[in-house]
């Protein structure tokens, strides 16, 4: 049987995993490691991606582009992007309302743009697996992306991966490739289990509710934190440990960039190590101006300094087990995803508020969501060969907010009635019927992007529909029939019809860059 490959692209690192023979394990690069960096560097002559670009990144930091995973597919106006261009030391720029990254490349200043830089990384997983026993020859692969990723960002995520020479299976979400790979889907019982997924990666933090029934996984609650990763406590650690240097020796380190970007990665190390060991040595020979800096940070200390971020990660949790209407105790399992939920604190805690849940760590966090998408992609490619993909099965996505609809009758308050719930998965078509006074001579419609438990005023007016002309002699209510469509491009088609009068309209929303927007109204 021939190998299938499953890919996780993270904000700070990659993983490949290979299914073959009925056997999935992770594939190491070249440096024996089973995660890769998902940096890029343009160093001189060379484009440098992986590990050798995070260690020149002291040195050449303003031609090094990570966390590309929250560029890609994004708009420049995106507060994502605003965010990293007022973070990054990787200058981006605006080009026709995207964002582009500037380098100097081959001693001239160059512009690339997201998913190039991200087909150089699946380019350097290409190499990882054609090291592995010809099974680069087979390019069939399974990509894992956020749930919250758009149409645009899913499709970005793809042409990268095509460009570097992989055959797309499908594009699935990160918390079902982790219920994959603990196989949480095995079984087939009615009975309903509630299964948490929490993922704290470098440089974000999402988690999920998944409720399984008869294998099958419907996503009842998520929530993602960008400004909250594995990165943040680093942070917070690396700035402890600059002000005990500039206490001892009278000075400011952080005028220094290169300086502190030594002492960020010497702090990363030490933050590893202290997930297995109560202590962790912190040494870096000249760190500023010549002088050496050698401490010993203790796992209390590193504790202390990263509870409040830990802290609002639970908070992060509690909501979204209440946005799934479900309480603590009916969590029934609870799957941790992403290196830093091996911080013990950080496990207790999770334990804390769910006591009753079977917590799943058995698998690597770094390489879990790899896994189950190479588990996928060997169900895929043992399908029978004449059943070919279409695009649209390969973006197997739902919508990540909820469609509303709202009737404007000038003799009540309306509300908002959800139509389409949140996360529902695409097409999706719904019908919603309701009644007009007779006495009125037109109604309006409006179709908003919403959230559950979301106000008007926290919700966005995606489109207005207005049946006029409401004429009749009579003397029942006007009943309007509203049917939509939800697709799979991440369009939606709304036909409203007033059954007396037989007037109709119609709208179509289309899939932009980030939200929907309005793109048609006629008549029908």
């Amino acid at each position: 049987m021939a190998a299938s490959m499953g890919i996780y692209f993270g904000g700070s690192t990659t993983c490949l995993a290979i299914s073959k023979d009925g056997k999935t394990d992770v594939v190491a690069n070249d440096a024996g490691d089973r995660v890769t960096p998902a940096i890029v560097a343009y160093n001189g002559n060379d484009k440098d991606v992986g590990l050798s670009a995070k260690q020149g990144k002291i040195r050449n930091a303003v031609n090094t582009i990570s966390n590309v995973k929250h560029t890609l597919g994004r708009r420049i106006e995106d507060a994502v992007v605003k965010q990293k261009i007022r973070d990054g030391p990787t200058k981006i720029i605006d080009k026709n309302g995207y964002p582009l990254y500037q380098v100097d490349y081959k001693d001239k200043q160059t512009y690339v743009t997201p998913k190039t830089v991200a087909t150089l990384v699946f380019k350097k997983l290409k190499g990882i697996a054609s090291h592995q026993g010809g099974s680069g020859d087979n390019k069939n692969v399974v990509l894992t992306a956020p749930l919250q990723y758009t149409e645009q960002q899913r499709s970005a995520l793809r042409e990268a991966a095509i460009e570097a020479g992989f055959n797309i299976l499908r594009i699935i979400s990160e918390p079902s490739a982790a219920a994959l790979a603990y196989g949480v889907c095995d079984t087939k019982t009615a009975e309903k289990s509630n299964v948490l997924v929490y993922r704290l990666g470098g440089t974000s933090l999402s988690v999920t509710v998944l409720q399984v029934s008869n294998g099958m996984l419907r996503v009842m609650a998520s929530e993602t934190d960008l400004s909250l990763g594995g990165d943040t406590f680093t942070s917070l650690l690396a700035q402890s440990c600059a002000s005990d240097f500039n206490r001892t020796w009278k000075c400011n380190l952080s005028e220094s960039s290169r300086a502190m970007n030594k002492l960020q990665s010497a702090c990363e190390e030490s933050k590893h190590v202290l997930s297995t060991l109560p202590s962790a040595k912190c040494s870096i020979d000249s760190l500023y101006e010549g002088i050496d800096y050698h401490t010993n940070i203790s796992r209390v200390k590193f504790e202390s300094l990263i509870s409040n971020k830990a802290q609002q990660s639970i908070e992060l949790l509690k909501r979204v087990i209440s946005a799934a209407h479900m309480a603590p105790e009916h969590i029934n399992k609870v799957l941790l995803v992403g290196g830093s939920t091996r911080i013990p604190k950080l496990q207790q805690m999770i334990r804390d508020v769910l006591p009753k849940a079977q917590m799943l760590d058995s698998i690597s966090p770094d390489e879990v969501i790899a896994l189950g998408a190479a588990k996928e992609a060997a169900l895929l490619s043992s399908r029978d060969d004449s059943i070919q993909l279409t695009e649209a099965d390969i973006n197997a996505s739902c919508c990540t907010k909820a469609i509303a609809l709202k009737v404007l009758d000038p003799s009540e308050e309306a509300n908002l009635e959800i139509v389409i719930p949140q996360y529902s998965y695409l097409p999706i078509r719904r019908q919603y019927d309701f009644n007009v006074g007779k006495d009125q001579t037109s109604v309006c419609i409006q179709i908003y992007e919403t959230h559950d438990g979301a106000s008007i005023e926290e919700s966005t007016l995606l489109a207005q529909i207005v049946i006029d002309g409401l004429e009749t002699e009579s003397e029942e209510e006007f009943h309007v029939t509203s049917v939509f469509h939800y697709r799979r491009d991440g369009s939606l088609h709304i036909t409203c019809c007033e059954d007396v009068t037989g007037k109709t309209k119609d709208v179509l929303i289309a899939s932009s860059q980030s939200d929907a927007v309005l793109d048609d109204q006629k008549d029908a």
